[in-house]
């Protein structure tokens, strides 16, 4: 008798702690206004199949040798799993890629995940492809793309998207996709020359047969196909591919208070209250999508000289932009690794190591630490200039960030739970509860 009075009385403690939490979630909800994520408006399955082709379609580099799948497998969370991405000349794929005669980015491949939404107007790290949700004028690295009256407006017209917009660009990247010279995309003229033969590729070459079909049921109502059909098919079928929505985090907000574990709860509250997440990451993405430093060390191939990578202010040129990168979106991060523009912390934990002291984190982050493995011709170095790193430290948005945010071994190991699992698609979590 006894120890089913203790067990009731230790059923009804949890109860009442589990529901001081939801107390405590629901007021933070309402105050923050935190939102689930609705699904994305897919797109037609005749164009999106199209885009799926094309994804896996090597025809689309120079030298016939690597496809947007290459470095954005979803075996890889879309992503592929090296901090810095392995252009063509590379062999295999995502976090299996190794570098060979390939050429090395400066910055980690992104995600794919929950791209597809009209309000996300910025892509890439530092927002070099721009297209306004409400007039649809595009601001580009290609000049016939932009404006009110864009002189390529056949392509631009074409482009629904910012994501549809930013898939044509690897493409004319040399780097990346398009090679050097000696194959008749890198041998073209520009971002314009290149998607012309890439065009020329797909239909008439070995397999316009069937390309033309698929782009006849794609477009029906047109006769002339260029470099936009190509990325509005792509960015089609990203958009409804990789739509990550059914997390624990979103099943609560919609009212399943049973959802998220009482770890993933207490770290929601962290994540709002003393982590500061949420000046950041906020609305229904958990981002603003706006352009933040946050003091990440500066590791860089030997290739590319001082002053290293500057973020947005490449794009703007405006100094209040140094070394900002934009804000990314947060589901699915599990999945994801490496994390930061240049992929400098393997794991969640050590990028919440960092936020809790960045100053310091700068300071003593050595490249002992990235992962090197896939880069058999590059050396890596850290930029140690004093000025830069000040910068990267004192351009910090946010006073309790820039300061450190002190946080416990509990708040940390908390904030771990929501991040990893709260914020992980259901499907990929088969041991939960």
């Amino acid at each position: 008798m006894k120890l089913k009075t203790f067990s009731i009385l230790w059923i009804l403690i949890g109860t009442a702690y589990g529901s001081d939490l939801d107390a405590t979630l629901q007021k933070l909800i309402t105050e923050k206004n935190l939102q689930p994520l609705k699904p994305v408006i897919r797109s037609s399955s005749d164009v999106s199949r199209l885009g799926s082709i094309l994804f896996h379609e090597t025809e689309l580099s120079g030298p016939r040798n690597i496809s947007c799948a290459h470095c954005h497998h979803p075996r890889f969370g879309t992503s592929d799993a090296m901090p810095f991405s392995i252009g063509e000349g590379g062999q295999g794929v995502g976090g299996l890629r190794t570098q060979e005669l390939g050429g090395v980015t400066k910055r980690h491949s992104a995600h794919l995940l929950n791209l597809g939404y009209p309000e996300i107007e910025h892509m890439f790290w530092d927002g070099r492809v721009f297209r306004d949700s409400v007039t649809g004028i595009l601001q580009t690295p290609e000049p016939a793309l932009n404006g009110e009256n864009p002189l390529r407006a056949d392509i631009a017209n074409v482009l629904k998207s910012s994501l549809s917009a930013q898939a044509i660009f690897p493409i004319a990247n040399d780097l990346e996709m398009k090679g050097q010279a000696g194959n008749d995309v890198a041998d073209a003229s520009g971002n314009l020359g290149a998607w012309v033969a890439v065009m020329k590729r797909l239909t008439e070459g070995p397999k316009s047969e069937a390309y033309l079909k698929a782009f006849q049921k794609a477009y029906p109502n047109t006769l002339d196909y260029n470099i936009g059909h190509v990325g509005e098919a792509l960015g089609s079928f990203l958009k409804g591919s990789f739509n990550i929505i059914n997390t624990p985090y979103d099943a609560y907000l919609k009212g399943n208070t049973s959802a998220m574990t009482p770890s993933e709860k207490r770290g929601l509250i962290v994540f709002v209250n003393r982590g500061k997440c949420i000046e950041c990451h906020n609305g229904p993405h958990l981002s603003d999508f706006k352009f933040k430093t946050v003091g990440t060390p500066q590791v860089t191939s030997t290739r590319y000289k001082a002053p290293f990578d500057q973020g947005r202010f490449e794009v703007t040129g405006d100094k209040s932009d140094l070394f900002k990168f934009r804000t990314p979106a947060l589901r699915h991060l599990a999945l994801t690794a490496p994390y930061m523009h240049n992929g400098v912390f393997e794991t969640l934990e050590q990028v919440i190591e960092h936020y809790n002291a960045p100053k310091q984190s700068l300071a003593n982050y050595t490249t002992d630490l990235l992962n090197i493995q896939p880069y058999s011709a590059e050396t890596f170095v850290k930029d140690e200039d004093p000025l830069r790193n000040k910068l990267r430290i004192n351009l910090i948005s946010v006073g309790e960030v820039r300061r450190g945010l002190n946080l416990t071994e509990a708040e940390k190991k908390d904030l771990l739970a929501f991040i990893t699992t709260g914020l992980l698609d259901f499907r990929f979590q088969q041991n939960r509860n």
